[in-house]
């Protein structure tokens, strides 16, 4: 969300510079050029994790482009306008920007049609709605005023105008905020109702006293970005605090279930800001004086235990599987492992586009921990394999290891009575996803572990869709 509202104040920057630029102020041309060289680099960056974390390998590269690029532009458009005073080196400077602005537009547009082949119905919609949306905001700036200033030397429309579609983005990021349930227009009406009105009456009367003073600056599209980013914050502010009051009041299974999720979030969060925050700071004042021999022990001592709250945090709630995505996850995990163990993890990933609930993400990603770190204590293993696929509408896993077997359970009672709770969590876990699992174990070849969730219970945990 912090994404976003930048990419709406650099917009908004560009459209209060608009007018001041073409009268030839230089410090508005300054900030509009600046604004403007950054808006690229700010829309990539808010795609970067929306809808999902995973990307094509060509988003990494085009974003470095984008970005310095920008800066390229920038800094040759400011040395043109104020050092040189050289108006060919702002048309050159000016073409490369609109070129920056072009690549990062079709790129969003391509990685987001890249998911409309691997998702349900329901999120190819919200995908159409977010493509169009996309394309009305940009579309009238580069055709009406980028690319005929250009090619013919003016514009069909003002740029401050043709900005004012740029509305357009917001408009339709609250829709799918509502379509999801995200938020209730009716509800986040009687939250944020009087803030908004409140901010809607200031700007109507600064717009009236600078329309007296025949200062006629247009302001309308400015306060309507300001509205709209300000409303939009506000309704995702509000509906963290509105799930935590309601995650309580639900009876069934999977509530239940989302309640323990919840707990275990609280937990490690406890842990991360309280606990692990404090012994880093004891930590780094100890460090100061490591050379002294009487506190020594204490500095080890002091170590080992950050290292074991931080473990714990991630166990009990990986919280950075949200924000990295499961597959980049996996990966630190194969590294993470590779290094204190020194074993052979391989982890394949090939569930191209396809959008997973970032809750089910982290669910995913414990269930592989915990199947990993099985083959690492109890089997001896050399060799770990962890795949990831899709296929007749189900979502597929395998973990694979070349360690001792051990005899099969037959029966959940079975795998508590031999005290494997780790396995009883994973049935349980599947159990309210609706899938199942296919263990394979043998002394000599190792143990083979299938797991299949069929897509239609995947889709039930996209509440939040694309959104979340």
């Amino acid at each position: 969300m912090q994404r976003f509202f930048i990419l709406m104040c650099i917009s908004a920057i560009a459209i209060i510079c608009a007018i001041p630029s073409s009268q030839g102020i230089q410090a508005a041309q300054t900030i509009e050029a600046f604004a403007v060289c950054s808006a690229p680099y700010a829309l990539l960056n808010f795609f970067k994790y929306f809808p999902i974390s995973t990307r094509p390998k060509f988003f990494h590269a085009v974003s470095s482009i984008a970005k310095w690029a920008g800066i390229v532009c920038f800094v040759t458009y400011t040395w043109g306008n104020i050092a040189a005073n050289e108006p060919s080196i702002k048309i050159i400077a000016r073409l490369f920007i609109v070129l920056n602005i072009i690549m990062a537009v079709c790129t969003c547009c391509v990685l987001i049609a890249s998911h409309l082949g691997s998702n349900s119905k329901k999120v190819k919609n919200d995908l159409y709605v977010l493509i169009l949306g996309l394309c009305l905001s940009f579309a009238p700036m580069i055709l009406f005023s980028f690319v005929p200033s250009i090619l013919f030397g003016f514009s069909f429309l003002s740029f401050y105008y043709t900005m004012v579609s740029i509305i357009f983005f917001p408009l339709t990021l609250s829709y799918l905020l509502t379509k999801q349930g995200i938020a209730d227009w009716r509800v986040v009406a009687k939250q944020i109702g009087r803030k908004i009105v409140i901010l809607c009456i200031s700007l109507l009367i600064c717009n009236i006293v600078l329309f007296t003073i025949n200062y006629n600056l247009p302001l309308l599209p400015i306060n309507i970005l300001i509205i709209f980013s300000i409303t939009i914050y506000q309704m995702v502010q509000w509906y963290f605090t509105y799930q935590t009051k309601q995650i309580t009041n639900s009876l069934t299974n999977k509530h239940a279930y989302s309640i323990q999720e919840y707990e275990k979030w609280k937990l490690a969060m406890f842990l991360h800001d309280e606990i692990l925050q404090e012994l880093i700071v004891i930590f780094q004042r100890f460090q100061l004086r490591q050379n002294e021999n009487d506190d020594k022990q204490i500095y080890e001592m002091l170590r080992d235990k950050i290292h074991k709250v931080r473990d714990m945090c991630e166990n009990v709630y990986p919280m950075f599987v949200e924000h990295l995505g499961l597959e980049n996850s996996l990966y630190g995990l194969r590294n993470k492992i590779r290094i204190e163990h020194r074993l052979d993890v391989e982890v394949y990933y090939d569930l191209g586009m396809r959008i997973i609930p970032s809750s089910l993400q982290v669910t995913l990603y414990r269930i592989i921990r915990e199947l990993a770190y099985n083959a690492v204590k109890h089997a001896e293993a050399t060799l770990i394999i962890v795949s990831l696929w899709e296929e007749d509408e189900m979502l597929h896993i395998s973990v694979e290891d070349d360690g001792n077997g051990f005899s099969v359970p037959t029966h959940i009672s079975q795998i508590i009575e031999k005290h494997r709770f780790g396995l009883a969590s994973i049935e349980k876990q599947l159990y309210m996803l609706g899938g199942r699992w296919d263990i394979y174990s043998d002394q000599q070849l190792g143990t083979r572990i299938f797991i299949m969730i069929p897509f239609e219970e995947v889709e039930k945990h996209e509440d939040k869709s694309i959104t979340s």
